[in-house]
């Protein structure tokens, strides 16, 4: 079995001093981070290519140590963790962030690559066949451990590299959850996880000692992408290997922040309509500072909330059936008042949004309702009059602003216009003759619109024809102010119906009028 102090230590120690020696190369050859005012508020240009020192104190380690190895153990340790795998990964994942930092990637491309490395950790061995449980016999994912594997690489990816925002926190937040995993593996000899989290803590800590607030140089995306990968494939194989209850989630707890931001970060984008990948000052991090809280204090407060996360991780792999029922409860309380706390903006975001949508959707079956009873009381309609006023009432209901309906009739010069009725808002609905409000020649076909003004709002109009048995008797004309809003599909919708009632009833009132 590996010497997990040594591991720790070699890895600490080449952290600490490529971690320096990465300092001075990136401010010499300019890959730094300057402020901006806004998402980078630091007082001046700070290195940012960190993960270049993590990923030689990782990998640094692990070699030095398999030198010092004898051979037999070696290769049982080689076998069980898939050292050079997870290397050649994290190689990958390094050089993407790396390309990112220096010439700048774009998000489709940055994304499209670590899908690719992902791809090809799953077919290297590295999958989530199946989910245990401390209540029943495994959960098997069957077709979808491929996308259940993906989803896991390109989340724990794009949970460091979303919260690395202010100096110290996505290190400090690493140390925890790799911390976590170790001890997890030490307690239950794991021996290829603990002794690969140990590389990965050391590494990170010793990086971390340069990037405390106020920090002397940043991890960049080379950094922050790496962790998360590590932080994968590390958690990903300390579950496969080992028979402990609800392994997998070990790991997925010990991130519990960095996923709870993540989690509200991709609400937060998609109830605003923004892309994934957009910035913002909306993270954990910054509402802490918006509180008045120092970038130290922020940072210190989000390290004791790891730590409670990575305390109950541990506490789950030594509990059974009921006591796991209640580690689990405790979690997800601890989950939910967090989410209460710092997630107030989104459920805020959320609540109005659903408010709307409610609205909407009772205002489209009081308008679809409307126009159905308003077609069958029709029927009943003994003159145009009264078609008029049923159809008044949907206008109420759909709140249109003006309408109009002008009834053809037969002349010397063949059809003109004869009896208009118009209707506004204000309750003016009396037939009366004379020039038509909207004019002739606002649409021939139904429901066809046009942009107008009607005060100083946006303004939806359209012509419907009324028509039966090919020939014409009228047009029905509609305004409504919109102020830009979406037009529901209600309204339309209402008005077709109530155009085929009107123009079946008109021509019926009309015949029996003539007789």
């Amino acid at each position: 079995m590996m010497a997990y102090g040594s591991v720790f230590l070699l890895a600490f120690t080449l952290g600490v001093l490529a971690t320096i020696l990465m300092r001075s190369l990136a401010r010499r050859a300019g890959v730094v981070d300057a402020p901006d005012g806004f998402r980078k508020t630091q007082e001046e240009a700070i290195p940012r290519l960190g993960g270049v020192a993590i990923f030689v104190a990782f990998g640094g380690s692990l070699l030095i140590q398999s030198l010092r190895t004898p051979t037999e153990q070696l290769h049982a340790y080689l076998d069980a963790a898939d050292i050079w795998l997870i290397v050649a990964g994290a190689a990958a994942v390094f050089l993407i962030g790396l390309l990112d930092d220096i010439w700048g990637l774009r998000a489709r491309w940055k994304l499209l690559g670590m899908l690719l490395v992902s791809v090809g950790m799953y077919a290297s061995g590295f999958r989530i066949a199946g989910i245990s449980n401390p209540f029943g016999a495994e959960i098997h994912l069957g077709r979808l451990a491929p996308v259940v594997t993906v989803f896991w690489f390109l989340g724990c990816m794009n949970a460091i590299n979303l919260i690395d925002g202010l100096d110290g926190l996505a290190a400090g937040v690493t140390v925890f959850a790799s911390g976590t995993v170790l001890l997890v593996g030490v307690s239950f000899g794991n021996a290829g996880a603990a002794a690969l989290a140990a590389a990965l803590a050391g590494a990170t800590l010793g990086f971390l000692l340069l990037n405390f607030p106020p920090a002397s140089i940043y991890l960049g995306d080379c950094g922050s992408l790496l962790l998360g990968f590590l932080i994968a494939c590390i958690g990903l194989r300390g579950a496969q290997k080992s028979h402990m209850v609800v392994a997998l989630l070990i790991p997925v707890i010990a991130l519990g922040l960095p996923i709870m931001d993540t989690s509200l970060a991709i609400f937060r984008r998609w109830l605003k309509s923004l892309p994934f990948f957009a910035s913002d000052r909306q993270h954990i991090h910054h509402k802490l500072l918006e509180m008045g809280l120092t970038q130290r204090k922020a940072v210190l407060a989000m390290y004791i909330l790891c730590l409670a996360f990575g305390e109950l991780a541990f506490l789950l792999t030594a509990t059974h059936g009921y006591q796991s029922a209640a580690a689990l409860l405790v979690i997800g309380l601890l989950t939910f008042l967090s989410v209460r706390t710092i997630g107030r903006h989104e459920l805020m975001m959320l609540k109005e949004r659903l408010g709307v949508y409610a609205e909407k959707r009772g205002r489209g079956r009081r308008c679809r309702a409307a126009a159905y009873v308003a077609s069958a009381s029709m029927r009943q309609a003994r003159t145009v009059d009264e078609l008029w006023g049923a159809f008044v009432g949907v206008a109420q209901t759909m709140e249109l602003d003006d309408a109009s309906m002008v009834l053809f009739g037969d002349g010397p010069a063949g059809r003109k216009r004869g009896a208009i009725y118009g209707w506004e808002r204000n309750g003016n609905q009396d037939p009366h003759p004379g020039p038509l409000p909207m004019g002739e020649g606002a649409g021939e076909g139904a429901g066809e619109g046009a942009d107008g003004s009607l005060g100083e709002g946006v303004l939806w109009s359209a012509v419907f024809p009324l028509r039966t048995n090919g020939t014409e008797l009228g047009r029905l004309s509609v305004r409504k102010v919109t102020n830009g809003s979406p037009l529901g599909a209600e309204i339309p919708e209402s008005l077709q119906l109530l155009t085929k009632a009107l123009s079946i009833n008109i021509e019926h009132v009309a015949g029996a009028g003539s007789e």
